[in-house]
């Protein structure tokens, strides 16, 4: 019987791995293309339907509706969603980075950094829609470097 469980753990944490490494991917792509929408002065949640392979229809949903003119009022936003910031740093769009990952029930984690000294990471909440990794939501991480490591 331990056999089996040990057999079954194994495989539930290769799937795991498996999904950490897809859900990485996508949003490494996604962030790549996103920050480069927004350095050409772009705004992809109105202006780009490419954004729809990258984020869940239900997200998209929400955010269309709070840009929509009839409704801004009532949720306002004071920095990107997607960025977690008010404005980009001049060398984010060549510095995109997964950091790290974490799997909960709810989705994969994946941390993402801006810039050539990660001075901005978000967290990007990744699940599967139709088979296909997407955000869900965003969250900003802020990161106190130890100076001795440096």
């Amino acid at each position: 019987m331990k056999k089996i469980m040990l057999i079954a753990l194994f495989f539930m944490h290769s799937a795991q791995a498996e999904d950490a490494e897809k859900a990485s991917q996508a949003a490494l792509k996604f962030n790549k293309w996103y920050v480069t929408q927004v350095a050409m002065d772009h705004f992809p949640i109105t202006d780009n339907p490419e954004i729809d392979k990258y984020v869940t229809a239900d997200t998209m949903k929400k955010l269309r509706h709070a840009q929509d003119p009839r409704f801004a009022d009532d949720e306002f936003y004071d920095a990107d969603f997607f960025l977690k910031s008010q404005d980009i740093g001049d060398d984010w769009v060549g510095n995109v980075s997964v950091v790290a990952s974490e799997y909960d029930p709810v989705c994969t984690n994946i941390y993402v950094t801006f810039g050539a000294k990660e001075d901005n990471t978000v967290i990007d909440c990744m699940v599967e829609e139709k088979g296909v990794w997407k955000v869900q939501s965003v969250a900003r991480k802020e990161i106190s470097r130890n100076e001795v490591l440096k």
